[in-house]
């Protein structure tokens, strides 16, 4: 297993506030070009998982993981299905819903 010395993508940003209790280094905000090249590794890493018919069902910051060489990774797979056998997803006492139109 790979170590993400970081931590996720949601303490790290927050680290990075300005007048943040959390900011106890003074660190940089991240640049806007920084920002909009993680979220394309999000984006790309997401479409990764719909080719091989996997649904993660619970992409947030907490479940990003920023890699040493502040790479993101998508991390915490605990409620992805496997949707390639499962064309259907029923949330317990609901109806189902066709995963296609579930978030992903």
């Amino acid at each position: 297993m790979e170590m993400i010395e970081k931590g996720n993508l949601r303490d790290f940003l927050r680290s990075r506030r300005p007048n943040s209790e959390d900011n106890v280094d003074n660190k940089l905000i991240p640049s806007s070009q920084k920002l909009t090249n993680w979220a394309a590794q999000i984006a790309d890493g997401m479409a990764y998982l719909e080719s091989h018919k996997f649904c993660h069902r619970d992409l947030a910051a907490r479940n990003c993981l920023v890699h040493r060489d502040e790479i993101v990774k998508i991390g915490d797979f605990g409620m992805a299905r496997d949707i390639y056998y499962h064309e259907y997803y029923q949330p317990t006492g609901k109806r189902l819903t066709l995963v296609r139109w579930m978030a992903q």
